[in-house]
């Protein structure tokens, strides 16, 4: 019969069994991080973080002159960066296509509410496009990069005041920082987009669950 539970138990109750018995009860326990704060991250340590993503650069066509010479604008980008000590970060992530899939329901719909206009051999078309694109989206056949600078201020004291102060200096500092981006790669037309609340809560979902965020996020 023991033996019976001891079969039972999942790897994931053997952990949160270990957590339980080194005083460490939930994932907020072992997270460095202690809570967003409006679009920031607030950490344990005591410092205001921000996110940028910046799309990426397809060097696949570039000449060997063109490759070394965006290595060494990257080089001099983070030259000119060292005193703030930003933190580069790449992930690989599903392509979301659920709003492209989405169109696609809609004109289904649309074909669905017009059936003595409609065009039955039209909506079966548009219904195998549905099936395709969500068995896609679930098998995780298609893939991007993503890259992501986060940018730090540190917080002196735990006061309201002086988490105002942190956010006033990290707001200039994503400003300039996304600024410098733009002038040493304006050849190459990067997007930088701040990343907001709910988008920096996807990307830590993503982290901490990745497969249970294909679903979700």
């Amino acid at each position: 019969m023991n033996n019976k539970k001891k079969m039972d138990r999942t790897v994931f109750d053997y952990e949160i069994a270990t957590l339980a018995k080194k005083g460490q009860r939930t994932i907020q326990d072992l997270s460095v991080i202690e809570g967003i704060y409006k679009d920031y991250i607030l950490l344990k340590n005591g410092y205001l973080t921000s996110i940028l993503q910046v799309s990426g650069i397809n060097m696949d066509l570039f000449a060997e002159y063109e490759q070394n010479r965006l290595f060494e604008d990257y080089g001099s980008f983070l030259m000119s960066q060292v005193h703030d000590q930003l933190q580069v970060i790449s992930m690989t992530v599903p392509v979301d296509l659920r709003s492209y899939n989405l169109g696609w329901k809609k004109r289904y719909l649309h074909e669905l509410e017009n059936k003595n206009t409609g065009n039955e051999y039209k909506r079966k078309l548009i219904a195998s496009y549905i099936d395709h694109f969500q068995s896609i989206r679930l098998k995780d056949e298609m893939s991007t990069k993503q890259h992501f600078i986060v940018i730090r201020e540190k917080m002196y004291k735990r006061t309201f005041q002086d988490l105002e102060r942190a956010e006033s200096i990290l707001s200039k500092k994503v400003e300039e920082i996304s600024n410098s981006l733009r002038s040493t790669f304006e050849t190459y037309d990067l997007a930088i987009i701040k990343l907001s609340e709910k988008d920096i809560l996807t990307l830590l979902y993503r982290y901490f669950d990745f497969d249970m965020s294909k679903l979700y996020c």
